[in-house]
This record gives structure tokens, sequence and C-alpha cells, in this order.
């Protein structure tokens, strides 16, 4: 939570999206079910951020590694600026450019070795992202390898495991369930939502454009982080 407030949010969007984008509502893109903005946000709070880490017991600084993807232009902008936010309270990072599939591979092997944050540009791959994003990326799985925060809620298992059998039957109870899920995601902080990405379409005037799948035009950027951090 106090590396969540040492965040430079809208700093982030107008230098790594370049002004297009939105500050996330947790892991879930906006216009994808079970998108929602009752979900919370953290805003920067350099002061609050530094108290945070005095009572965690880290008052006299910390020390972690960050990996992003060399290839991504836009996690190679908005880095330092996390980087810079955090020398504020006394946090030290080590940034690490790497190719995805490295840091993926680093990220899934031993917690101990792995990077504490891991900065994922990750869009769904089902229309139902509560399956995907909230499944796939924070829910628990076998040791040591619980997700890429080595995160382990069974609150946050049971939410999303019960959404998943509504999604069908009973969208309603199944967003609810979701939305929840996300709360206790925000609150837990086992990674920090930084901005949903907002692509761009020029057309000519007059030209009828058709309805587009927003799975992949609006997408999300978070970095989730070991509980040792």
């Amino acid at each position: 939570r106090a590396l969540s407030y040492a965040i430079p949010y809208q700093d982030i969007i107008e230098v790594g999206g370049q002004g297009y984008g939105t500050q996330a509502h947790g892991p879930v893109p906006r216009g994808i079910f079970p998108f929602s903005e009752e979900v919370p946000q953290y805003t920067q709070d350099l002061d609050k951020a530094a108290a945070l880490l005095r009572d965690a017991g880290h008052g006299d600084g910390l020390e972690l590694t960050l990996s992003y993807a060399s290839e991504n232009p836009s996690e190679a902008r908005f880095v330092p600026l996390i980087k810079d936010a955090f020398a504020q309270i006394g946090v030290e990072l080590e940034v690490r450019a790497e190719l995805f599939n490295q840091q993926w591979e680093t990220a899934k092997a031993d917690p101990a070795t792995a990077q504490d944050i891991f900065v994922v540009y990750y869009w769904p791959t089902y229309s139902d992202a509560g399956s995907d994003n909230l499944y796939s990326l924070f829910h628990s799985s076998d040791e040591p390898y619980f997700n890429l925060s080595y995160w382990k809620n069974d609150a946050y298992d049971t939410l999303v495991d019960d959404a998943g059998k509504l999604t069908g039957t009973d969208r309603d109870a199944a967003q609810a369930k979701y939305e929840e899920a996300m709360k206790l995601l925000v609150d837990q902080a086992p990674g920090f939502f930084l901005y949903d990405v907002q692509s761009v379409i020029v057309s000519p005037a007059g030209l009828d454009v058709p309805a587009y799948n927003e799975n992949y035009p609006f997408t999300t950027f978070f970095a989730p982080i070991t509980p040792a951090a």
C-alpha cells in the first residue's frame, strides 16, 4: 500500500501513454466485463507512502528490483517516473530492461530470486476479464508459483471462483462478486494498477465506423509486487 501511494499515476499516463489513457480501476480494462468505477483507486500521496513504509518497518529505506519489457516503448518512458517517486520515500529501485519472455521466466521461477516488481502490459483473452485477468493474474495455484506476485488470499479465490460460475446465468451477481474481489485487490495491494490504454482511431469524415472489439484497443498496465515489497 505504501508503494501504491507513491506512484505518480497521472504523470505515468501523460508520459507512458502520451496522454491516451485513464487511471485503472483494478486489473480489468475499461469497457470490458466486469470493469467497474466502484473499484477504488490510489492517488499519489508521498507523505502517506512514507508513513506506511515506516509502519511496515522500512523507515531506514528499502531496496527493490523492477523489470520491464525492453521492447515496449511505453514502459521505457514511464518506469523512470516510478524510480524517481520511490526515491522520494527512501526506496532504491534497481531497474532492469529485459525481453518479456526473460522477465516472465524469472517471475515464474524461484520467488527468492525473482524481481520484486514486474511491469506487465496485459489484456484479456476472453470477453470476460474476470475469468482471465482476475483469475490468471491473482488467483492462487500450487506453490511456489501462486501467481506473478506470489500472493495467496483464500477469500479472493472464493469470490473469483463463485463469480465465474455465475457469469452465464446471473451476470449481475457475478459482477458484484468480481467487484468485491477487485476491492480486496486494491486493499491488499499485491500490485499497482496503472492505466488503461486508449487507442486512437482516425477515420474520414462521413465514414460509418462499425463497433470494434474493446478487448484489444483498451488494455491495462499493472505491476504485481511480492509480499516482501
